[in-house]
């Protein structure tokens, strides 16, 4: 037997003696791979709605912010008797009663009024209510004086403002403002 023909025949045995084994590892490694691009594909998709719902988040809260701000304003600026004596009118309300659920966690209250505040134009309109509380001390202790300063006891005011929508965040803030 020649050389040449010697090779041609263990080429042949070898040939005959593989099972496809190559196949089925490639097959496993291709379901390996398809499977970590579906896990990785579903947490870019979770990602992804994360940040949708914190930017809705971060918009309303702007948005509830600025009109936070104009509403203090207008609290210093309001004159005590602009108040009404109960319920509220325009977004002033009256000195809520003890017990009373407060108006800002209300469903039914419908004393909001729409802020003109510089809000996100892609945030919902942000509405206020401006409620007078009870005159309150100052500071420490001017009760106890004698006489008492002119100055002691200032009105006080509690600040409320919304953004909400369906189907998108809502975000109330609130402030205490002593009138000046």
């Amino acid at each position: 037997m020649t050389k040449l023909s010697h090779r041609w025949q263990r080429g042949q045995r070898g040939h005959r003696g593989q099972r496809g084994i190559s196949l089925i590892v490639s097959l496993v490694l291709l379901l390996l791979i398809t499977l970590i691009g579906t896990t990785s594909l579903r947490g870019v998709l979770m990602q992804n709605r994360m940040s949708a719902t914190n930017y809705d988040r971060s918009l309303a809260f702007q948005a509830a912010e600025a009109a936070l701000r104009e509403a203090e304003t207008a609290a210093n600026a309001a004159a005590a008797d602009s108040f009404p004596a109960a319920g509220c009118s325009q977004g002033l309300c009256a000195t809520p009663a003890i017990g009373d659920t407060p108006r800002w966690l209300d469903d039914n209250f419908s004393g909001w009024r729409t802020a003109t505040a510089d809000a996100p134009s892609a945030a919902a309109t942000p509405e206020i209510v401006i409620e007078k509380m009870e005159d309150g001390a100052n500071w420490f202790g001017c009760e106890n004086e004698i006489p008492r300063q002119p100055n002691c006891r200032t009105p006080r005011f509690r600040v409320s403002s919304r953004s909400t929508s369906a189907e998108r965040a809502a975000v109330i803030v609130q402030s205490d403002v002593a009138s000046p």
